[in-house]
This record gives structure tokens, C-alpha cells and sequence, in this order.
């Protein structure tokens, strides 16, 4: 079954549609943020006033460097690589809804949680491929913005690859949350436009929250967007272990709710 559901996802033309707005999306925020912003800081013909209001980018500094690696864009807000990667996920929970390949589905495995199991490991092998094409394309826009501004590689190795790995393993974890949304609502406009809404939303939350009370509590960070940067950007490695374990908690929950919605539904 896992060869059969990666084989429906990697041959649907909505799945290569959303892996290429991801690498798009990131390039394009990559250069900005590391080539086109540094220089318009810098230029002379740039107006002082909107200079000072451009964000400040020292690309030689190895925090810098490692922040450019970020495969979901270098910056906690909603980009398009974070909704291109939920949205993978959910065209691979609906895609047999849709198209009604879920009832021949049903009739090979009566058992569905093993359907969801084949489903899930399937979309984690998508979305890993799809982490490593958007490490490595954050790999070279970073020495292109290097060998542009003239700076040396001042991240070491070890830093750089365990950024890019944390970004593979955020990626798959978001495509596996699109995923369970998929599954647990079924209709493709629904499951967008819901986590769409929790994404736009997230931000606005935490943000009123810290502005009431100054502070942010745990339970207002067990949100996606904030888990999946806290692991990219950790800042240690017992950080970085508690947003991997929080993000492998929400995921497990909301894939363990879509086998159960799954199971009771009529096809």
C-alpha cells in the first residue's frame, strides 16, 4: 500500500504544482531577504527613510547565515513555502475523496487505519523529498547572496547541516498536519480554507496574548507555525529536542483522530 499511495502522489500533477510554488516561493524570499534588501540598504540612491525601515541583514555573521538556510523562508510569519507544504499535505488526504478512489481503496484494505498508516508514510516520504529540494535550493541562493556581497562562509558544517536537517524534518511534519487536516475534513475547499485560517490566525493569537500578558504561555506555542520554526531556529539542543517532541505529539494526535473519523465514516 505504501508503494501505491507514493505512487498516487507522485504522479498527480497537484503534487509537483505545490513543490514548485515551495522552491519558488523560497528562492524568492531567500534572495530578497539576503541579496535585494542588504543592497538596498546600502545603495546610495536609496532613500535614508526607507532604508531605516528595511530590516538589517549582516550576512556576516554566522546567525545570519544559518537563518538563511530556513527551507520555510528565514522568518516566522506565513510565507508561501509553509502554505505550499500544508497544501501538499492536504491534496494527499483528499485526493482519493475527490476522484472516489477511496471506496476501491476501502474494498483492498477494509482495515482503514493501515490505509491511513500507508497514507502517512507516503506523504512523509513526499515531504522529506520535497525538504531536502528546498534545503538545497536555500544552500545555493545562501552562496549566492555570499559570493554577491563579497562574504565568506563563516557557519560551520555541523550548523549547517543540522539547520537543513531540522528544516527537512519541520517540512515533513507540516506536510503530515496537512495531511491529517485532509483526512479529517474531506472537501479540498474546506480543508484550505481551515488551515489557511489556523495559520493566519496563529499569529495574531500569540500576538494578542503577549500583548495582554507579556508573556507567552506553553500552551499558546503548540501551534504549527511556531513549532515548526522553534525547531528550525532552536537555539540548543534541549530546544530543539522539545519542539521536535511537541510537533511529533501534534502530528500523532491529529493523524490518530483522522484513522478514528476515518474508521467511523460511511465512503
Amino acid at each position: 500500500m505504501l508503494r501505491a499511495e507514493t505512487l498516487k502522489l507522485t504522479t498527480i500533477p497537484a503534487t509537483k504544482i505545490a513543490v514548485l510554488i515551495a522552491a519558488l516561493g523560497l528562492v524568492a524570499t531567500q534572495l530578497t531577504s539576503t541579496v535585494l534588501f542588504p543592497y538596498l540598504v546600502n545603495s546610495e540612491g536609496t532613500d535614508p527613510e526607507v532604508a531605516g525601515e528595511l530590516p538589517v541583514v549582516d550576512m556576516t555573521k554566522a546567525s545570519e547565515q544559518l537563518a538563511a538556510l530556513n527551507p520555510l523562508g528565514g522568518s516566522g510569519s506565513i510565507g508561501i513555502v509553509l502554505i505550499a507544504v500544508i497544501l501538499l499535505g492536504i491534496l494527499a488526504g483528499i485526493s482519493d475523496f475527490r476522484f472516489g478512489g477511496m471506496v476501491g481503496t476501502a474494498l483492498a484494505q477494509p482495515r482503514r487505519e493501515r490505509t491511513v498508516l500507508a497514507k502517512t508514510g507516503a506523504t512523509a516520504l513526499i515531504g522529506a523529498a520535497t525538504g531536502l529540494i528546498l534545503a538545497a535550493l536555500a544552500v545555493i541562493a545562501l552562496l549566492l547572496a555570499l559570493i554577491l556581497d563579497g562574504t565568506a562562509l563563516s557557519a560551520t558544517l555541523p550548523e549547517i547541516l543540522e539547520t537543513l536537517g531540522r528544516g527537512v524534518l519541520a517540512i515533513t511534519f507540516l506536510s503530515l498536519i496537512g495531511l491529517a487536516a485532509g483526512l479529517l475534513l474531506r472537501n479540498q475547499l474546506t480543508a484550505v480554507l481551515v488551515m489557511l485560517a489556523v495559520l493566519v490566525l496563529e499569529p495574531i493569537l500569540l500576538g494578542i496574548i503577549q500583548l495582554a500578558t507579556g508573556t507567552l504561555p506553553i500552551w499558546a506555542q503548540l501551534m504549527p507555525n511556531t513549532l515548526a520554526h522553534a525547531l528550525i531556529s532552536a537555539p540548543n539542543a534541549l530546544t530543539g529536542a522539545a519542539a521536535l517532541g511537541a510537533l511529533t505529539a501534534l502530528t500523532a494526535l491529529l493523524l490518530t483522530g483522522a484513522a478514528l473519523t476515518l474508521k467511523r465514516r460511511s465512503l
